[in-house]
């Protein structure tokens, strides 16, 4: 059985799908038809606090599907502490491939879960922000939202 549910945020609509037993993406969309269970009431109300600023580690049961080396980058982009950002390169050198900086940057473009997987948290050299799956300037929003509240 397939679900699904909406969450509005400060920076738009983000749908969220679910089977019985894991969440199946979490991304910023058009608000769409909604049949919720508790899978996604729990991943409405999480990213509910995240706005709010009472959450900065997401708990969601995840269906990471994905090559091996996407997982392992995803693991990484889930290393990055709430307030901080990391370069691709470094999250290619995480992974044991410090050559695979555009494989890195692919994997984390490849991510379907917005904000619970914060490859927000991930930028250029030099910090700068780009490309973001979801529009760059969500990515500008979330950065600034996550360091303001980390203060």
């Amino acid at each position: 059985m397939s679900y699904s549910g909406n969450v509005k945020t400060p920076i738009g609509n983000v749908h969220i799908t679910a089977t019985d037993q894991y969440i199946t993406s979490i991304t910023f969309a058009e608000e769409m038809p909604v049949y919720e269970n508790t899978l996604i009431q729990l991943a409405q109300s999480q990213l509910q606090a995240y706005f709010s600023g009472g959450l900065t580690q997401f708990k969601l049961p995840l269906a990471m599907n994905g090559t091996l080396f996407q997982q392992r980058v995803w693991d990484q982009v889930n290393q990055i502490p709430y307030g901080n950002s990391s370069f691709y390169s470094t999250i290619a050198e995480e992974t044991g491939n410090a050559r695979a900086v555009r494989a890195a940057a692919s994997a984390v473009g490849r991510n379907t879960f917005a904000i619970a997987i914060p490859c927000h948290r991930v930028v250029g050299k030099h910090g700068i922000v780009t490309g973001y799956r979801w529009e760059p300037w969500r990515k500008s929003w979330l950065l600034e939202f996550e360091q303001r509240r980390s203060r």
